[in-house]
């Protein structure tokens, strides 16, 4: 508990909102959802475009986990470079939001912004979003593959427990193999408590 402090968190969206608007003509559609990998966030863009076919743009930017495990992505779809992905990431990064993808659909509508407007323009599309959005506190986790001997998997059980970690998946043959996560600030606690109840008879991978 010693690494604690408020900046181990993280807000990420509860679900998806959607927000409208018009900009000398042009349409904008800015929609945030709630996801958790990449493959969501690609799969819910697959989906907008099916669900705006005739859209112009379809900008996007997501970011997912958090620390040394950060994803961040964006994308301009089209648009002058710098001008519609990178400021919705810029919006993402500024409140502090992650396992979230943020979707600008644009209907061009004859005039020309200039980088300015749209730089506003995509902006606003996650500002508008994020504003209509309920945000959930989490906490960065880290995650191990343990192999370990049936003898000590009573006491890690307790130690996993005790540091606030859940087991994912395991394994049951000649030894047990565990893939286990902890929170990011206990994942030393859990290391060094791994080696203190095999003493040498198990191995840990960080994943």
């Amino acid at each position: 508990m010693d690494n604690y402090s408020e900046e181990s968190f993280y807000k990420a969206p509860a679900g998806t909102t959607r927000c409208r608007f018009t900009v000398q003509g042009s349409r904008f559609i800015g929609t945030l959802a709630a996801s958790a990998t990449e493959e969501v966030c690609r799969r819910f863009l697959s989906e907008l475009k099916q669900e705006f076919p005739d859209a112009t743009h379809h900008a996007y930017a997501f970011r997912i986990g958090a620390g040394s495990g950060l994803v961040e992505r964006s994308s301009d779809d089209g648009e002058p470079a710098g001008s519609a992905g990178a400021p919705m990431l810029q919006v993402l990064q500024g409140n502090n939001v992650s396992d979230a993808v943020v979707i600008a659909t644009r209907y061009f509508g004859g005039t020309k912004l200039g980088i300015g407007g749209l730089t506003r323009a995509y902006r606003d599309c996650a500002r508008l979003s994020l504003e209509e959005a309920s945000l959930k506190r989490r906490e960065p986790a880290d995650y191990f593959m343990l192999e370990l001997s049936y003898e000590d998997l009573g006491q890690l059980n307790r130690l996993i427990e005790s540091l606030e970690g859940k087991i994912r998946s395991a394994e049951y043959t000649n030894s047990v193999t565990l893939k286990v996560k902890v929170p990011s600030r206990l994942g030393q606690n859990l290391t060094e408590g791994f080696e203190s109840v095999c003493r040498g008879r198990g191995n840990w991978t960080r994943l």
